[in-house]
């Protein structure tokens, strides 16, 4: 288990999330909150070194993180975008878990990403030379994506609510260290999203 003790997970949830008007990663979906779900997935892969990123609702989102034992961290610059979640959440990682040499890097607000996915995405990087390896979906790429060490220094200098976007997208090597997952475009911004979302589950059942 050393190459699993050398990993550490930051959970993003800290966004306003100003165009739904309440905190989408406690909203329910398949009997649990978003985030929750969230977690559950990343102690699937990997039940240790996982912190979650909150900023804006931090007293609800906190109470809930509590009730769920779900591991937390301020980020009190959260209104400075996502990148400073990123930075917030390394920083916490390699202070309390200074043997990680890699990060993997999960939104709170896409529902449809799975274990299965997951596990591709570090079995790239663990099999590879791929300092980098992240998720294809809708002609773009980003987050589910993991990060060897090589790139914490530019992960802790990131800049702008795109966090990590353009570091990925520099870092794409002709598809080759990507894992295509459609599913992945589907995140949930608006009331609109949310209730789409909940309408697809009752249609598959």
């Amino acid at each position: 288990m050393e190459k699993d003790e050398q990993l550490g997970i930051i959970i993003l949830a800290a966004g306003k999330a100003s165009r739904m008007g309440e905190p989408k990663a406690l909203l329910t979906y398949q009997g649990h909150s978003f985030l929750l779900n969230t977690y559950n997935l990343a102690q699937s892969v990997h039940p240790k070194n996982i912190i979650t990123v909150l900023g804006h609702y931090f007293d609800q989102m906190s109470t809930h993180c509590n009730t769920h034992k779900i591991p937390f961290v301020l980020n009190e610059a959260y209104e400075n975008g996502m990148s400073s979640s990123i930075q917030c959440g390394l920083t916490y990682l390699l202070s309390y878990f200074p043997q990680i040499n890699m990060v993997l890097i999960l939104l709170a607000d896409q529902p449809k990403i799975n274990t299965e996915h997951i596990s591709s995405l570090l079995h790239k990087i663990r099999s590879s030379k791929y300092l980098m390896v992240c998720t294809a979906y809708s002609d773009t790429y980003g987050v589910p994506a993991v990060f060897k060490k090589e790139y914490f220094h530019e992960l802790l200098a990131l800049k702008g609510e795109k966090g990590a976007k353009n570091l990925i997208e520099k870092g794409v090597l002709n598809h080759e260290n990507t894992i295509l997952f459609e599913d992945g475009r589907i995140d949930i911004d608006t009331t609109e999203d949310y209730l789409n979302l909940r309408a697809e589950k009752e249609i598959l059942k």
